[in-house]
């Protein structure tokens, strides 16, 4: 039986400007990447990597607004259906009356979402208890993720964990040079906390790391497009772990959350 890889954070649609790949020094570099336009293309590029399924979200999510984004999103069965799962961002409910817990509640039942998505600095608000504790409160008692980059800072990721330990959170988009002293800390005092492996290929570095903490907190994610998918595949299956722990990051973690949520 072959291995199954489940990406766990892939992106669909053109951005508008050219894609922000993220370096050690958190300085944003514009580069000309390929970029699926649809979930068809997406699905041709998994099938050229041997990726069998994957979580996604739309660039314009962050290009446009998060609310058009959504809609986008949503708009398109394709996107969410069959080997792919969808994420959608969001928004304080307080300022923005269709990110109420009741319609995320809806929306995420309708359409079998997997996860949401934060970009606080970039739509102007902070990610804490006063702005969105409505939200984070419910991603808590549903088990659903939250995915957070620390493109804008690690602080606010650190700020809001500080404040709501028990959130479930996938650290992806972090930056190619190496993030442990980030990251360490995280995983070792709060137990929801998972990295994304797309920006993990430093030497040695998922060994590491498994060493340090096991394999379950890790989940095969290929950044896409900001990575190329084969990386991010190379780097696990060259990565010298044991085949249950190479499963382990390859699949059963990112199903083990899916399967755990409550809603």
């Amino acid at each position: 039986m072959s291995l199954k890889f489940f990406d766990c954070s892939a992106c669909i649609g053109y951005g508008t400007v050219n894609r922000e790949i993220i370096n050690h020094e958190n300085y944003p570099v514009i580069e000309k990447v390929k970029q699926p336009k649809n979930a068809l293309e997406l699905l041709e590029e998994m099938d050229n990597c041997g990726i069998d399924e994957a979580i996604i979200y739309h660039q314009t999510m962050i290009d446009v607004a998060p609310d058009y984004g959504n809609n986008i999103f949503l708009s398109d069965k394709s996107n969410y259906t069959g080997r792919l799962k969808g994420t959608l961002t969001i928004l304080p409910s307080i300022s923005d009356k269709n990110h109420s817990v009741d319609i995320i509640v809806k929306t995420v039942k309708k359409y079998d979402i997997a996860g949401l998505r934060a970009f606080p600095k970039q739509n102007r608000y902070i990610l804490n208890g006063i702005t969105c504790g409505d939200i984070l409160d419910f991603c808590i008692q549903s088990n659903m993720t939250l995915y957070l980059s620390p493109k804008d800072g690690w602080e606010y990721i650190f700020d809001v964990l500080k404040e709501f330990p028990k959130l479930t959170v996938i650290i992806t988009n972090y930056g190619l040079w190496g993030s442990d002293r980030y990251f360490f800390p995280l995983i070792k005092t709060y137990k929801n906390v998972y990295i994304d492996t797309s920006d993990y290929q430093v030497l040695s570095g998922i060994q590491t790391f498994v060493n340090k903490f096991g394999s379950e907190r890790l989940l095969f994610g290929t950044n896409f497009p900001m990575d190329n998918m084969g990386g991010p595949k190379a780097t696990l299956l060259g990565s010298k772990l044991r085949s249950e722990e190479i499963e382990n990051i390859a699949n059963r973690n990112i199903s083990r959350l899916l399967d755990s949520r409550r809603i």
